[in-house]
Order: C-alpha cells, then sequence, then structure tokens
C-alpha cells in the first residue's frame, strides 16, 4: 500500500506544473475591447480578434483531439491503440511487480498519466519543430514582399518552397485564399492548428496589412528578430539552468530505483 500512496504522490508532483492554468492571449481580449475613434469603418477594428481566441469548451476539446491525430501521423487509429496496449500490459507488470493491489485500482490512473505525459510529448516535440520552421517561413516570407509579391503569392511562395509541416499550413492557407475564402476564416483555421503567440502575432500582423496597409517587410523583420531573441533567451535559461535540472531528475528518481532495488532483492531472498 505504501507503494501506491508513493506513485499517487510522485505523479501527482509530476503533473501538477502542466495543470496550472494561465490566462493566455489576454491582450487579445483587452485590445478587442478597444473602442475605435470613427475613421474605423462601421466601428469595427482591422482583426476580429475573437475569432482567433474564443472558442467553446467542446470546440477546444474537438480542435485538441484533431491536432493530436494530426501530431500521431498516418493511421493514427492504429498507433493509439497500440499504446493503450502498451500502458495496460506495462500497468500490469508494475503492479504485480511492486504494489500487489486490485488492477482496478492501478490500471486506470496508469494508463491515464502515460497518455497524459505522451500527449504533453507530442505538444512540445510539435512546437519545437515549430519554432525551427516558422523562422525560415518568415525569411522567405520577407524575401517575397520585398520582390514585389502580394500577400496571396508569397504565402504560396512559401508553401510550394518550403518543406515540413509549416510549409504544408502555409500551401494550404494560399490554396484557400486563391479559391476566394475569407481571410479571417483561412487564418482561424491555421490559429487552431497553430495555437502559439507568435503565429498569433504574424496572423494579425497580414490581417492588419490586408485591410488597412502598412510595412509589412519591416514588421516581418521585427517579429523574426524577437522570435530569435527568444529562442535565444530560452537557451541561455536552459544552460544556466541545466545543473539544478538534473540534480532535481537525480533526486526525484531516487525512490524509485530505491523501491526497484528492495523488490529484487525480496525477490532474490524468497527464491533462495
Amino acid at each position: 500500500m505504501i507503494y501506491l500512496v508513493m506513485l499517487v504522490v510522485g505523479l501527482g508532483l509530476l503533473i501538477a506544473p502542466w495543470l496550472k492554468k494561465h490566462k493566455r492571449y489576454d491582450y487579445l481580449e483587452e485590445f478587442n475591447r478597444t473602442e475605435f475613434v470613427e475613421s474605423v469603418m462601421a466601428n469595427q477594428q482591422a482583426v476580429d480578434l475573437r475569432s482567433l481566441s474564443d472558442r467553446s469548451l467542446w470546440d477546444t476539446i474537438l480542435l485538441r483531439w484533431s491536432n493530436f491525430q494530426k501530431q500521431l501521423g498516418a493511421r493514427p487509429t492504429i498507433k493509439l491503440a497500440a499504446l493503450l496496449a502498451v500502458l495496460f500490459f506495462a500497468s500490469i507488470q508494475f503492479n504485480s511487480h511492486f504494489l500487489r493491489e486490485p488492477i482496478w485500482m492501478v490500471t486506470p490512473p496508469f494508463m491515464l498519466t502515460g497518455l497524459f505525459i505522451f500527449y504533453r510529448w507530442l505538444q512540445n516535440r510539435e512546437q519545437k519543430m515549430f519554432e525551427t520552421a516558422f523562422p525560415n517561413a518568415l525569411n522567405m516570407m520577407t524575401s517575397a514582399v520585398s520582390a514585389g509579391e502580394s500577400i496571396m503569392h508569397a504565402i504560396l511562395y512559401v508553401g510550394n518552397t518550403l518543406e515540413g509541416d509549416i510549409g504544408r499550413e502555409f500551401r494550404i492557407m494560399g490554396k484557400r485564399l486563391q479559391l476566394g475564402e475569407s481571410p479571417d476564416e483561412v487564418f482561424r483555421k491555421s490559429c487552431h492548428r497553430y495555437p502559439y503567440p507568435s503565429f498569433y502575432f504574424f496572423v494579425i500582423t497580414l490581417r492588419a496589412n490586408m485591410q488597412r496597409g502598412g510595412q509589412l517587410k519591416d514588421i516581418m523583420m521585427r517579429l523574426n528578430r524577437m522570435m530569435f531573441n527568444a529562442r535565444s533567451i530560452d537557451k541561455k535559461k536552459y544552460a544556466l539552468t541545466s545543473e539544478a535540472r538534473t540534480s532535481a531528475k537525480i533526486v526525484a528518481a531516487i525512490p524509485f530505483f530505491s523501491c526497484l532495488f528492495c523488490n529484487i532483492s525480496a525477490q532474490k531472498t524468497l527464491s533462495l
């Protein structure tokens, strides 16, 4: 029973940082409540910010499930079923070697925790891929705009040139704009696919430029520079805290290795 209590406490400490609710994109809602002067047509904003950030709970769940399937790649149902099977057998083995509790008490929490960790790993992997590829897309689009291309053709150029998921998303955006779909709807769908602050700023910049005009080249160069500085700060932060994080992981893993060692020693003693 003490192993089960230690497992629950450890998993709680592991998951707690991810369950903190941060109110994201507050600047969108604040800007959406701003009153504009009469020079704006019909007292409307250049960008419908609420369409980018305002979603119901059910829409959010469906969106996360759709993104999760895309992140799994080809045949997501088979991969998810295989993951559930692996987690189920792992929970049985873990329970038989360490906890020896009723299986209905161990298997559901074990599988839910495994799914949550796998989901977070997929999200972090996609965000890292996005942060790596998006600056290249900004550079290519800035070059296309500087050469005199329109925003739609610049988006198509990036989509047809850049490889990977970012290039595919730009290609989809360009084709939708070519077919006459409204920019607000096109950008809203893309923001659902990549709900990251840098992509939000990029979409807001494009929509405002299409609606009111402006120096798109300079703004995109500043956005790219800002993303580069943010990545540099993150790398410096991880470099400065690497020793402390490694020490914390080692200390957190000591109880589990102690339980494993004690269990193996007890089994060997019983066998003798």
